[in-house]
């Protein structure tokens, strides 16, 4: 769409090597290339065991903040106009210091895409997730259902018609399952759905 966009993780765990696989991945999708510089200014915290931000923390002898994270994912808007930051294993992810994944969505004020797994359960964890979001003020742009296996058509069709009912949201996207590699091309027509968040 011509917007000069970028991915961002401000934490990433179970990284070999120092390398931010779902960083790279989203690079990669978007057919962008940086140097190493720029990657950790993208993801600046990465930690080997994969395991929450706070406890990655803490065994490596560390320690996070989500005032100094949020303020690195705000200055990436100083030289790209579009910055989607994913965050790391949900909403009340603990960061350390009593503060949450959430305590950085609210410092940055951002609207929140908030990715549903299409699984057993997802009910359940995406209207507490969409509830725990409206509660801190948060924006939240919508719902995209992701499909980590082959979906039942019956049944994925009701969990996305009962989560945009019950969480008062829209379905922004689905992504189809894909037992490889989801090919970057396939994300055209998802992002042809999402144009109208991204202004």
């Amino acid at each position: 769409m011509g917007i000069n966009a970028v991915p961002a993780k401000p934490v990433q765990t179970g990284c070999i090597n120092g390398v931010s696989d779902d960083l790279e991945f989203s690079l990669k999708t978007a057919g962008l290339s940086f140097m190493e510089e720029v990657k950790y200014r993208l993801c600046p915290n990465r930690f080997t065991p994969a395991c929450s931000p706070h406890l990655a923390a803490e065994l490596a002898g560390s320690s996070l903040s989500a005032a100094a994270m949020a303020s690195s994912l705000k200055d990436l808007q100083s030289s790209y106009q579009c910055v989607v930051a994913e965050g790391a294993g949900g909403i009340l992810v603990p960061l350390g210091d009593g503060k949450t994944m959430l305590d950085l969505m609210v410092l940055l004020g951002w609207p929140v895409v908030l990715v549903s797994s299409d699984k057993l359960g997802t009910i359940n964890h995406t209207l507490l997730s969409l509830e725990a979001l409206r509660r801190a003020g948060i924006d939240v742009a919508g719902v995209v259902v992701n499909h980590i296996t082959p979906p039942s058509p019956l049944i994925s069709a009701s969990n996305m018609q009962t989560i945009k009912n019950y969480g008062r949201t829209e379905i922004l996207a689905e992504i189809p399952y894909s037992p490889d590699c989801f090919p970057a091309e396939s994300f055209l027509g998802i992002c042809t759905q999402l144009k109208g968040i991204l202004s």
